[in-house]
């Protein structure tokens, strides 16, 4: 059962029209069991939502690290050595294909199914980079590499090696004109809009509004046992919308309420 209509629920049974002391009371003698269940639940969806973050983060990190690999292949000197070509082209698939597999993982953890399309857009983006433009197309054959349907590249190291021999500064170009275009999708994703971007900004919204409704939660937990305590009929009056019990509730409802996102 969704928790708005757990609280919706529980509170009117509070405030709707008990007319004795003992049925208020046992309707407060429910009150501490709906919290924990409020409780668990979202903790449960905090912790899905910190799952998601740690999930994104690791994308954030892997595209960061792609991006100082893609810029890389567009700074090389035209008197780069066969090895330091091969040394930039290695670490460009390599983070390459770090940020695909993390971005792969994204997209199959527990949670908001929008943050899930997220990480298969970034995927699809990243293919469509290497495989959509023709004269890509033509660069990533000349450096031996190619695209998988999963979105990770495979290398051909003999067939880079064969193109540095015979044509070391066309292999170069080549080279510069796909981080070039890797470099401007991973600065697109990573944006604000992006889909790296918003989800972050969305996971993390969401954490605060969970934290919120947590401290919430806890606050009127503590407050309706202190009530209980100090003065159990009082506590437990419910023939009026101004009693404790109602008020406490209803700043409960609203606190989950006015915080809720994703659920």
């Amino acid at each position: 059962m969704n928790i708005s209509s757990l609280l919706s629920g529980t509170t009117s049974s509070l405030i709707g029209g008990g007319t004795t002391a003992s049925q208020a009371t046992a309707a407060s003698g429910g009150a501490s069991p709906f919290l924990a269940q409020a409780e668990q639940r979202i903790q449960a969806n905090a912790d899905v939502t910190t799952a998601q973050i740690s999930k994104f983060g690791l994308v954030k990190s892997a595209l960061s690290d792609g991006q100082t690999a893609a810029k890389a292949l567009t700074t090389l000197p035209s008197t780069a050595t066969a090895a330091d070509a091969t040394t930039a082209l290695g670490n460009f698939f390599n983070t390459f294909n770090a940020s695909v597999s993390a971005a792969n993982a994204a997209s199959t953890a527990t949670g908001s199914g929008s943050e899930a399309e997220r990480a298969k857009r970034l995927v699809q983006d990243l293919k469509s980079a290497l495989s959509t433009d023709p004269a890509i197309a033509d660069d990533m054959k000349k450096l031996g590499l190619t695209i998988q349907s999963d979105g990770s590249l495979v290398q051909g190291p003999k067939t880079f090696a064969a193109a540095m021999a015979a044509d070391p500064s066309g292999t170069l170009a080549a080279m510069a004109k796909l981080g070039s275009k890797v470099n401007s999708v991973a600065t697109n994703e990573l944006d604000s809009n992006g889909a790296v971007g918003a989800a972050l900004q969305a996971l993390n919204a969401q954490n605060t509004s969970l934290t919120a409704i947590q401290s919430a939660l806890k606050a009127l937990d503590q407050t309706m046992a202190t009530i209980s305590a100090e003065d159990p009929f009082t506590a437990t009056d419910t023939t009026s919308q101004s009693s404790p019990t109602a008020s406490l509730f209803g700043s409960g409802l609203s606190a989950y309420q006015s915080n809720l996102t994703g659920f």
